[in-house]
């Protein structure tokens, strides 16, 4: 059922005193990592990468690139450079000298000018660009951070970050013999080195492999993945400032999906196929899952990226990047992206394992998938669908050998935001939509953003659509949105129109394109915000109340710093003749 969108939007108005407090100053704090409060977001594309992800101390180079679009952006900014130590803070910053760019002590913008300088720049378009070379002499955590400020206030409107890690040794090797490496005691994975997997991994039962903040993990071949078994424990806490990186083992611009096999964790929670066997380890009987704890704990995931995995050594087909089969809901699974998987980016096989600030991106199957009996949670869920799409959005299954099999898949879903393929131009092929339900699947979604999908927001089959009839399923507070930001209009299938509850209108995102960056955030007056358009979650201990709008985000860009997104072709590199390779 259709709805108009509530007009009424909450505005909060801010003191001027602040303001002209800066202006008569004259004293900016470019240190600061305040975002900015008065200033609105800019749509513009702001990239900043390295040529690869890990360097060895004194003996590689690290290049630098950069690109930038305005994307109609007129506003004037400071626009600083910085190269920083993430773990002492110690920064230097880029100025731009003629043909010699160079890393200076003192806080300047990229033109040498102080805070006390009261001009700004209008960005420029520039096409991907070397603006660095040097050595990096000193180990540990870097990045490369460009930021534009707000001229009065100094606030950061937009930051992007090049994450690398400088190595005092040389990578470590695991499985290069083409023998399994099996952790049957704690073992820990230290920041200062970076790990190099070409075969299957196992965490045994009884054992814990801690993975520390900011560590560099590069995988390759179809054997090359890391399988926590049932009763072994993962404990990979990242940080905003120094995610934990599983990714493929390629210097930028020629990584591809499928490169290695993914993370794989198997749990002893419930399933409707009692003790089963998941894809994605060679021999089957190394991947056994499932069983009657519901609360079972397989660790911590937080702060993790995987990207470009999904190969899978024993059938040949794809995977999926992040793959939790039978894991319990005592599993913390908070800040994960999966990202340019050949298969599912984030597969749920069962158990009640919950996801908070869930996020998947071109994947070439389904973003989000589920089956045999997952009933977890999940709340801030980002899906990106790239230009050639791949199946649906979020496809959910219960078990395709019986659709009414217990425990029945009926997981809870908050804050979803779902962006399909045709949003970002013309799409090669014909793809799914954005939500399917099928085999006996059920859902309760609350908050959900849907759009550019041609194929229509919502779709069952298979008997899911009788779990609607009596309530055991139900989608309400959302925003289906066609290509052109008109009315939903045939964007709900199966039978659905009557009994789903959603808005019709162009939700007003800042940027969600397929590129370096996205800023999913509603813009000033989007329905989204609307008062009483989002539903208030449930106070059930994990849920967050506060997130009473439709879709994955209010006021802050929480993807910013850890997450990665557009495709591989935008990191191809070219070189500059103003960026001479520094000593």
């Amino acid at each position: 059922m259709r709805r108009n969108a509530i007009a009424a939007v909450v505005l909060t108005t801010f003191s001027a005193g602040l303001l002209i407090a800066a202006e008569q100053s004259g004293q900016r704090d470019w240190t600061s990592r305040d975002e900015a409060a008065l200033a609105p977001p800019t749509p513009a594309l702001l990239a900043i990468w390295t040529d690869k992800l890990g360097y060895l101390r004194r003996h590689d180079l690290v290049s630098v690139y950069l690109a930038m679009d305005p994307m109609r952006e007129r506003r004037r900014f400071h626009e600083l450079i910085y190269m920083e130590h993430i773990e002492t803070g110690k920064r230097q910053y880029l100025v731009r000298e003629g043909a010699f760019p160079r890393l200076r002590d003192e806080i300047v913008d990229v033109r040498g000018n102080s805070p006390s300088h009261l001009g700004g720049e209008r960005l420029r378009h520039l096409p991907t660009t070397k603006i660095w070379g040097g050595r990096v002499l000193e180990p540990g955590l870097w990045q490369f951070v460009v930021e534009l400020r707000d001229l009065n206030t100094s606030e950061i409107v937009k930051r992007a970050h090049a994450k690398f890690v400088v190595s005092p040794r040389i990578p470590v090797m695991i499985g290069s013999d083409g023998r399994d490496t099996e952790i049957s005691t704690d073992t820990t994975w230290t920041n200062d080195k970076i790990y190099a997997i070409r075969h299957q991994v196992f965490v045994n039962a009884g054992a814990t492999l801690t993975i520390e903040p900011g560590t560099l993990i590069l995988a390759r071949g179809p054997n090359a993945s890391i399988v926590v078994e049932r009763d072994g424990t993962i404990m990979a806490q990242g940080r905003p400032d120094a995610p934990i990186v599983m990714s493929c083992d390629a210097p930028l611009g020629q990584r591809f999906e499928g490169c290695w096999g993914g993370l794989v964790v198997l749990g002893n929670a419930p399933t409707t196929r009692g003790t089963t066997v998941a894809a994605g380890a060679v021999p089957e009987t190394r991947s056994l899952y499932g069983g009657d704890d519901p609360t079972d704990s397989s660790g911590v995931l937080q702060y993790l990226r995987v990207e470009f995995a999904g190969a899978d050594a024993r059938s040949g087909t794809a995977g999926a990047g992040l793959g939790f089969h039978g894991v319990g809901s005592g599993t913390l699974i908070d800040h994960v992206q999966a990202r340019a998987s050949a298969g599912d980016g984030i597969l749920f096989s069962g158990g009640t394992a919950d996801c908070m600030y869930c996020v998947s991106s071109g994947a070439r199957d389904d973003e989000l998938a589920w089956a045999h009996g997952w009933q977890g949670r999940a709340q801030h869920v980002f899906l990106q669908q790239g230009p050639d799409g791949g199946d649906c959005g979020i496809e959910g299954e219960n078990d395709e050998l019986g659709f009414d099999a217990l425990p029945r898949s009926a997981p809870k879903l908050y804050n979803v935001t779902l962006v399909g393929p045709s949003m970002h131009g013309p799409r090669n092929g014909s793809h799914g939509g954005g939500i399917m339900l099928r085999a006996g699947s059920a859902v309760t979604a609350r908050n959900v953003l849907v759009l550019g999908f041609a194929s229509g927001a919502i779709d069952v089959r298979d008997g899911a659509r009788s779990l609607f009839i009596d309530g055991t399923s139900s989608i309400d507070n959302a925003i289906f949105s066609t290509v052109a930001g008109g009315t939903a209009d045939g964007q709900v299938n199966g039978g659905l129109e009557s009994m789903v509850d959603y808005l019709d209108e162009e939700p007003m995102l800042v940027n969600v394109r397929y590129q370096v960056g996205p800023d999913p955030r509603p813009m000033l007056g989007s329905p989204a915000l609307a008062v009483g358009a989002g539903a208030v979650p449930p106070s059930d201990g994990m849920l967050d109340t506060s997130a009473q709008y439709i879709g994955a985000f209010g006021d802050s860009n929480w993807l910013e710093e850890w997450t990665v997104f557009g495709p591989e072709t935008d990191y191809a590199m070219r070189e500059a003749e103003s960026a001479d390779d520094q000593p």
